[in-house]
């Protein structure tokens, strides 16, 4: 581990050049991505946050020929936050995530905030049944009665509950598939929370707010074992994985205090932008500060460096295509205003990348 850790720190120094395994799949001409899904017959789903400005494609499929169709059709995709923001709770109003299941459904993560306006009903999970394209089933986070600045972030999909990230305050949140029932844990752990004094440095400069202060960002990736035994979480700018058995988050007779001492802190690991899990257990690391991509092992946390190219600028939600590659779509998130001290240094258009890793 020391050796991994030393070869981590000797590429701080090294020159970043271009690496001809990365191969461009998609382009995104004016709308900011954060996430990509991938369906067993190839189809292929981007998210689009409305952090660069109000209008925006919230979930498009990518066609053969580059045409991002909105996705599912309807009005799902019409909310705009200045001049149509009625019915949150049937349309899209900020995503932060995608993720397509076993059972060919895509699922869609709303954070339901804009900037720092929450939108009543607008947080949910919605489930989108691939088959019909139609949208199944909404999972509505509105019972919680949240403190002001929730927002939930990431997902993903066990046999009968969804595990989700929340980052705007910093929680796990928790719903049942069958029942719809949703409840919010470990809300007042350090773990979920920023990490100090993270300092987080990206194409030669430090990630500030629109106040000049360095970024801070509470609990984001997450990522559950095959087995759906531990849930593994982080938030992006930890160094840690922190982790938890899904027995103590499923047992509602554990009162807070009990469930924080059943958390530990895992493997090292470093800034990251997005993460996946493949079927063999790796964790894909889109690693920030490098412009890299690592391999991950769940089962002694070592790392293995898969690519590092200037392309990458803020790797995002990835996903692992059925012919082995891994997708990274890059959010520039590091050249926005609300990550680039109230400055835009976005470079259009928004690319997606694929990177051969052989795995599914």
């Amino acid at each position: 581990m020391i050796i991994i850790h030393l070869f981590y720190l000797l590429l701080i120094f090294q020159t970043i050049v271009g690496d001809n395994r990365l191969i461009e799949v998609a382009q995104s001409p004016d709308y900011q991505w954060n996430g990509v899904a991938l369906t067993k017959t190839n189809r292929i789903f981007a998210a689009f946050p409305r952090a660069t400005g109000d209008v925006t494609l919230s979930v498009a499929e990518i066609l053969s020929n580059n045409i991002l169709k909105p996705y599912p059709g309807g009005d799902w995709n019409t909310f705009n936050p200045i001049t149509s923001y009625d019915n949150p709770d049937k349309r899209f109003v900020n995503i932060n995530a995608i993720l397509t299941d076993t059972q060919n459904n895509l699922r869609v993560v709303d954070s339901g905030m804009v900037g720092n306006k929450t939108y009543v009903n607008g947080s949910k999970l919605i489930k989108i049944n691939l088959t019909t394209n139609k949208v199944e089933r909404i999972y509505s986070t509105s019972n919680l009665n949240a403190p002001p600045g929730f927002a939930l972030n990431d997902v993903r999909i066990g046999s009968q509950y969804a595990f989700l990230t929340e980052s705007g305050l910093g929680s796990v949140v928790i719903i049942d598939l069958e029942s719809g029932q949703v409840r919010r844990v470990l809300d007042q752990h350090p773990s979920t929370k920023f990490a100090y004094p993270t300092v987080v440095r990206m194409e030669g400069r430090v990630v500030l707010d629109t106040s000049g202060k360095p970024k801070k960002m509470p609990n984001n990736n997450l990522e559950l074992t095959p087995d759906e035994t531990i849930l593994y979480y982080k938030p992006s700018f930890s160094y840690n994985w922190f982790q938890i058995s899904t027995n103590y988050l499923l047992d509602e007779s554990m009162n807070e205090a009990q469930l924080g001492e059943k958390v530990s802190t895992s493997w090292k690991t470093m800034p990251t932008g997005g993460t996946t899990m493949d079927d063999q257990g790796f964790i894909y690391l889109m690693d920030l500060e490098r412009q890299a991509i690592w391999q991950q092992s769940i089962l002694d946390g070592s790392w293995k460096l898969i690519v590092r190219d200037e392309r990458i600028i803020w790797g995002d939600a990835s996903d692992v295509s059925q012919d082995g590659y891994l997708y990274v779509p890059m959010s520039q998130n590091n050249n926005i205003p609300s990550f680039n001290n109230g400055t835009n240094q976005v470079i259009k258009p928004f690319k997606m990348y694929k990177i051969k890793i052989n795995s599914a």
